[in-house]
């Protein structure tokens, strides 16, 4: 007998290397049907693979997975009748649901697959010695969705925990190459490396850390005198264009393509805001995500009508900067040619499941 397959070392795999066939005999349900869920349940159908969606009973979001022509199922039917167990969840939800609604009907061979690493990392699911991977797009759910319906992908991330048998790799490559995360190629990784990394680039620079530069550049403007949309302009909408610059043609290559001016600015001035405390705070913020701290208090803290995410989140909406997004973002959508898909992801979380 040959031995397993095993993505090789030091590289990512490619699409042309990861066959479908060990996923094209079985079922793969997926338990939630927000925009992650949502996007690789259209992805693996247009693959060809079958697909049932678990949902909540009278859920909105069950409503239109079975519009968008699948078969809905309760969590725990879907969980019984799934070969491939694919949790689309919140973080706060997984651990309840898989032990309430997941476990008790999975059969011993079933596979688990995640999208997130945050379940398994931080304890809310213990697989055990059943197959499980990890398939993270590096991609939000629609735009996973846009890019492969119109005949691209994006890059994802791979893993298998430790005790999955030894095939779980070929499983693995099969199902991302199903969902259009090899493209630009998938990454090998772990559960763990995948979900610190994850969180701590989100709280020290994509939802966090730029969020709250963007809100003090735009203050200082704005306290001095000068008018909030100039100020919004120059601090907040000019941002897409360095992304862009920056996805394109990597940092040496967008500073090429920028005045002068603003390279020699940004090069001696920006130091100056992002200095050594910055990045001994941000320290401090990776030690909180590795030894647990900020999942522990993340959860227990999610849904406080204080402190929670919704609180904090209306509380950010009554900032002049956010008044600002709201007041000029009639004149701005579409005018980049990107826009990004009209979602609700409040809504999305609380019916997903």
């Amino acid at each position: 007998m040959s031995n397993p397959w095993q993505p090789a070392p030091g590289r990512p795999v490619e699409e042309a290397e990861a066959s479908l066939t060990p996923l094209e005999s079985r079922t793969v349900a997926v338990i939630g049907y927000g925009t992650m869920g949502r996007a690789q349940a259209l992805n693996l159908k247009d693959s060809g693979i079958r697909v049932v969606v678990g949902a909540r009973e009278a859920s909105p979001r069950g409503t239109l997975a079975r519009s968008e022509g699948f078969e809905v199922l309760s969590v725990a039917g879907a969980a019984a009748a799934g070969d491939v167990v694919a949790l689309m969840l919140p973080d706060e939800a997984m651990g309840s649901v898989y032990t309430a609604d997941v476990e008790p009907h999975l059969a011993p061979d079933t596979a688990l697959v995640f999208a997130h690493g945050f379940a398994v990392a931080f304890g809310q699911i213990d697989p055990g010695s059943r197959p499980c991977f990890l398939a993270a797009p590096k991609s939000q759910g629609d735009m996973l969705r846009e890019a492969v319906a119109g005949g691209g992908g994006v890059p994802g991330l791979l893993a298998v925990t430790d005790q999955s048998p030894p095939d779980t790799w070929a499983l693995c490559a099969a199902y991302a190459r199903a969902v259009g995360c090899l493209r630009g190629g998938g990454w090998p990784t772990t559960f763990r490396a995948e979900c610190v990394a994850d969180q701590f680039g989100e709280q020290a620079v994509l939802c966090g850390g730029v969020i709250e530069l963007l809100q003090a550049a735009f203050d200082t403007l704005v306290d001095r005198g000068y008018d909030r949309a100039n100020a919004y302009f120059e601090c907040v909408h000019e941002l897409t264009l360095i992304t862009n610059l920056l996805h394109r043609h990597g940092i040496d290559g967008m500073r090429r393509r920028i005045s002068p001016t603003a390279v020699y600015g940004g090069l001696t001035r920006g130091p100056r805001i992002i200095d050594a405390s910055v990045r001994e705070r941000m320290a401090r913020l990776l030690d909180e995500i590795e030894d647990g701290r900020f999942a522990a208090e993340f959860l227990d803290k999610h849904d406080h009508p204080v402190t929670g995410v919704r609180a904090l989140a209306d509380k950010e909406s009554e900032t002049g900067l956010a008044a600002a997004g709201r007041d000029l973002q009639s004149r701005l959508d579409g005018l980049e040619g990107l826009r990004e898909p009209d979602v609700q992801p409040d809504e999305e979380s609380r019916d997903e499941r």
